[in-house]
């Protein structure tokens, strides 16, 4: 059996920069990978067939499941004739904007590479990673990068520019649907011709250049989201974001004391709140 964590991520700043024939739209945004995590435990069985269990927040049936869609796309890629047993414990909030769907897809592939014992090359993995899903490559090497066209043009950065940093994570009872904020996007985002992407994290960092298009758009229907933001901006956050295209709101902190202050002032209310820290790959 293996043991494996998948980590969430937040964006900071996102800019959609164009649409393709295909209805995907191109990106520009910084993916962080924080410490909140999942975690997979995976055994090998001897029966040829993937058993699925999950502990933890509900996610839907094993059938859509993205673990399961990895297990089964290197199962047929490599010609394996034994099973495997997957259980994930649940703990990244669902629609939240904080990639845990992809995380654990890009863990379940990590660890069957080594429990089946597969010499697969690093970017032979990213290209393999990219029929599950634009923004599993990320989850692949982690840490602090850039993201392009549909998330999948990917270039790392410096992670220890944030690694001071304490990340409060807020999230209303809602979830916002992926395919539901880009059909916004779509219908009411207007793209300039001329776009000029934020830029790069550098120290000191320049927080007002980060901005994600989706608050735009997602505040007219669930104002709720603006109001997190400026409550977050106004307790003492160096940056508050909307992370993806939601419903996780998200302040960044210079210390532990003061997120934690702000995260109890959220107590009250019906919020799922945590601190985390950035993942450092060091990789």
């Amino acid at each position: 059996m293996i043991n494996i964590p998948a980590y969430a991520k937040i964006n900071i700043g996102l800019k959609i920069t164009g649409r393709l024939t295909n209805g995907y739209h191109t990106l520009y945004s910084l993916f962080q990978e924080i410490d909140l995590h999942d975690i997979l435990s995976i055994s090998l069985l001897e029966e040829d067939k993937i058993d699925f269990t999950s502990s933890g927040i509900p996610i839907p049936g094993s059938g859509l499941n993205l673990c399961v869609k990895a297990a089964e796309l290197l199962k047929k890629r490599y010609h394996i004739n034994k099973g495997v047993k997957i259980h994930l414990d649940k703990n990244i909030p669902i629609g939240a904007g904080l990639g845990g769907g992809s995380s654990d897809a890009a863990a379940t592939l990590k660890a069957l590479t080594h429990l089946w014992e597969l010499k697969i090359p690093h970017m032979e993995m990213i290209k393999i990673s990219t029929e599950l899903g634009a923004d599993i490559p990320f989850f692949i090497t982690g840490g602090l990068q850039l993201a392009e066209n549909i998330g999948d043009k990917l270039t790392p950065q410096d992670g220890e520019i944030l690694s001071q940093f304490y990340i409060l994570l807020i999230k209303p009872e809602y979830d916002i649907s992926t395919p539901w904020a880009y059909e916004q996007i779509k219908r009411y985002l207007i793209i300039p011709e001329n776009i000029s992407n934020f830029a790069p994290l550098e120290t000191p960092v320049k927080w007002q250049l980060f901005e994600n298009d989706f608050e735009r758009v997602i505040e007219s229907t669930y104002p709720e989201v603006g109001k997190i933001k400026h409550r977050l901006i106004k307790s003492g956050s160096v940056f508050a974001s909307l992370s993806g295209s939601g419903s996780t709101v998200y302040g960044i902190f210079d210390n532990q004391k003061e997120a934690e202050k702000v995260q109890s002032s959220f107590a009250t209310h019906p919020y799922w709140t945590c601190i985390s820290r950035p993942v450092i790959n060091t990789s």
